[in-house]
């Protein structure tokens, strides 16, 4: 990817899950677990993943990252494998798969290798400020285990990570955007409303669901392999 012009420094704006957070090695084992009972029913489980991702991204055009939405997800597409192939809903079977999606909010996600390494450098010098996407109780519980929250001025959970959501946190911290960068892992949630907005932009592929999958608008930003990396730059 071409790198841009070093630029002067002044605030960082980090993303939560997937760049500083493990959050996507819990929701993988949930799928797995998911795909497992699936499969025991004798429905196909490619297809009844494939079938989730279809009716989560439904969900969130309906009603947002709410908690409640990942349970019902799966639950939902039970309801659809058990009509496809006419076979009886088991509330039992409804259950278990309900508490699967409830149980990804009572883990601690890891951190990302050397997080507190990069935070520390970087707080010293720059204004920190996160913004993450998600649920605002689950997400302010992740922080709060995390120990992150210390590192930054500023938190925001965003409801959907666009490009006006960005600049509404340029606007309340009289940011200019020249001396502004957007550190993350997503395209379509950090990299793209940076770049939309001219902001410096970071980009550290990390695992992704398929609500995610997007093309970079330009090629204008930089991507590195790790968090790390990142003290190369900055």
């Amino acid at each position: 990817m071409r790198m841009r012009r070093k630029n002067k420094i002044n605030t960082i704006i980090f993303d939560l899950d997937d760049t500083l957070i493990k959050t996507s090695k819990i929701y993988n084992r949930a799928r797995s677990e998911f795909s497992r009972i699936m499969s025991g029913l004798r429905f196909p489980s490619k297809e009844a993943l494939e079938k989730l991702d279809e009716i989560d991204i439904g969900h969130i055009a309906e009603q947002g990252f709410a908690k409640e939405r990942y349970p019902l997800s799966l639950v939902k597409t039970y309801h659809y494998f058990c009509h496809k192939f006419g076979k009886n809903i088991d509330t039992q079977i409804e259950k278990e798969i309900a508490s699967i999606g409830w149980n990804v909010f009572q883990q601690t996600p890891e951190l990302v290798e050397g997080v507190d390494l990069v935070l520390n450098n970087l707080k010293n010098r720059y204004t920190l400020i996160l913004a993450t996407l998600g649920d605002p109780e689950i997400q302010h519980q992740k922080i709060m285990r995390s120990g992150l929250k210390t590192y930054f001025k500023a938190i925001y959970v965003l409801n959907y990570k666009t490009a006006n959501e960005y600049l509404q946190i340029l606007q309340e911290h009289n940011l200019r955007k020249e001396e502004t960068w957007i550190i993350g892992n997503s395209i379509r949630s950090d990299l793209n409303p940076g770049l939309q907005l001219g902001l410096n932009c970071i980009l550290i592929p990390a695992s992704t669901w398929k609500f995610e999958e997007e093309k970079p608008i330009s090629n204008q930003y930089i991507q590195l392999d790790s968090l790390t990396e990142i003290l190369n730059y900055l």
